[in-house]
C-alpha cells in the first residue's frame, strides 16, 4: 500500500509522464558567509498582490510578478486544484517563508532580506522554453541588479519541479547562488539541479508545517546548509518525512439553515459568510476571485446543484465562452472560500490535504460539486468540463 493518499498517487503518474527540459552543463555559484549574504525568494506559486490582476490561464509561460519585501497582501494564482492550498491559506510562510526569512535576519543568521521577491506559475508548458530564454533570464538580471546573492527557490504543484529546477539553472548561470526546496527527487536528480532540499511533504507545503515555525526554520536551516557545498549538482533530504497516511480529519462546525428558500448548498455557503469575512479581515488576504468574488459563492454554489438536478451545464448560469475554464475558475473560487474560513474555525496546526477533504467529504457545497461531476462524466460531457473540478484521484 502506497504511504501517499490516492489523489497523490493520481498526480505522481501523470507528472511523470511530463517531459524534461535538458542542460548540457551545471553551473554552481559559490557565495560568501551567510550572515553577509542578501537572500531572495522565487516561488512557482503564481503569488500577486490583492490589487493586481495577477495570472491568467494561458499567459504563464513568459509572465512573472514582483512581491515587495513587505507585502503580505497575497493572493495565491495557481490553477491546479492538485496541491494542498489549505496550507497557504492558514499560513502564507509555508509556500513563502518570507516572515521567516525577516527573523533571520533579526538574529542574524541571514545578511538581509531583498527588497523584492518573485512568483512565477509552475503549470509551464513541455519545453519551459519562455523561463528558459526569457522571463527566467530577465527576472535574475534584475536580481543582479538589486545585489541578490542566494534565492531560494519554491514550488506548489506537481508540475512545479520542472519549473523551480529551470529556474535554478537559469540563475545559476547568471552569478546567482540557488537553493531549490523540492519533493520531487526524481526531477532533481535529472535535471542536475544545482543545489536542492528533497522534501517528503505533500504538494503545495514546500516549508512542511504551516502555523509551525520551529519546524519552518528547520527545513531553511537544512536548506542554507547547502551552500556549505564546494560542488554541484547537490542534492540532500529533509530527515522528517510529512505523509498523508493516518492524519486526523479537519473538524469544522457547519451553521444550522438559515434560508430555507434557497438551496440547502447555497444556504450554508451564505451562512458561512461571517467566518470567510473575519478570516479575510484577520489576514488580509484571500485567494478567491479568479472567476467570482465571495458575494457570488452561494449563487454559484446553486448552478452546481442545479447540474446535480439534472439541469444542463450550459443552462444554468455560466458563460458558454470558454466553459471549461469558467467552470473550473468558479470551483476554484468557492473551495478556496471555504478553505479560507475552514482555517479560522481551527486553532494550531492543520494536516496535510485536511482542508481539501473537509470541503468535499464534509459539506454540502463541496458534495454538491462533486455530484455534479459525476453527472457531467456520465453524461457524456467532454472531460476538460468535469475533470477540472475536483482533485485527480476523485
Amino acid at each position: 500500500m502506497s504511504v501517499f493518499g490516492k489523489d497523490e498517487v493520481a498526480m505522481r503518474k501523470f507528472a511523470a509522464t511530463m517531459p524534461l527540459p535538458e542542460f548540457n552543463k551545471t553551473h554552481f555559484k559559490k557565495t560568501g558567509p551567510l550572515n553577509k549574504a542578501k537572500v531572495a525568494i522565487v516561488t512557482t506559486a503564481a503569488l500577486h498582490r490583492q490589487s493586481k490582476e495577477g495570472f491568467q490561464i494561458g499567459d504563464s509561460d513568459y509572465h512573472y510578478e514582483i512581491l515587495p519585501r513587505d507585502a503580505r497582501d497575497l493572493k495565491l494564482g495557481h490553477h491546479s486544484v492538485n496541491f494542498d492550498r489549505g496550507g497557504f491559506a492558514a499560513d502564507l510562510n509555508v509556500v513563502y517563508p518570507i516572515d521567516r526569512l525577516m527573523e533571520l535576519q533579526a538574529d542574524g543568521i541571514i545578511g538581509n532580506v531583498a527588497e523584492n521577491h518573485y512568483a512565477f506559475a509552475g503549470n509551464q508548458s513541455e519545453t519551459v522554453t519562455e523561463i528558459r530564454l526569457d522571463s527566467g533570464p530577465h527576472c535574475g538580471q534584475k536580481m543582479l541588479e538589486e545585489n541578490v546573492d542566494v534565492v531560494l527557490i519554491t514550488g506548489t504543484c506537481p508540475l512545479c519541479p520542472r519549473t523551480v529546477c529551470t529556474l535554478a539553472h537559469v540563475f545559476e548561470s547568471l552569478g546567482l547562488a540557488t537553493i531549490v526546496i523540492t519533493r520531487a527527487l526524481d526531477v532533481a536528480e535529472r535535471m542536475k539541479v544545482p543545489r536542492a532540499l528533497h522534501t517528503v511533504f505533500p504538494p503545495g507545503l514546500p516549508l512542511g508545517k504551516p502555523r509551525d515555525k520551529k519546524f519552518q526554520f528547520k527545513v531553511l536551516e537544512h536548506a542554507f546548509d547547502l551552500l556549505n557545498e564546494n560542488n554541484g549538482p547537490i542534492i540532500k533530504k529533509f530527515p522528517t518525512e510529512i505523509l498523508k497516511t493516518k492524519e486526523k480529519p479537519l473538524a469544522c462546525p457547519l451553521p444550522p439553515r438559515m434560508n430555507s428558500n434557497i438551496h440547502p448548498a447555497a444556504d450554508e455557503a451564505e451562512s458561512l459568510r461571517s467566518t470567510y469575512d473575519r478570516a479575510y479581515n484577520r489576514t488580509g488576504r484571500t485567494s478567491v476571485g479568479m472567476q467570482i468574488d465571495a458575494d457570488q459563492i452561494p449563487e454559484a454554489v446553486a448552478r452546481f446543484a442545479a447540474i446535480k438536478e439534472g439541469k444542463h451545464w450550459t443552462d444554468v448560469g455560466f458563460s458558454n465562452d470558454k466553459l471549461a475554464e469558467t467552470m473550473y475558475g468558479t470551483v476554484h473560487d468557492i473551495r478556496t472560500y471555504y478553505e479560507e474560513l475552514a482555517c479560522e474555525l481551527v486553532d494550531g496546526s492543520i494536516a496535510p490535504w485536511a482542508t481539501e477533504e473537509w470541503f468535499y467529504d464534509k459539506t454540502l457545497a463541496g458534495q454538491t460539486i462533486l455530484d455534479a461531476r459525476r453527472v457531467m462524466k456520465e453524461s457524456g460531457a467532454d472531460q476538460s468540463l468535469w475533470f477540472g473540478l475536483a482533485t485527480a484521484g476523485r
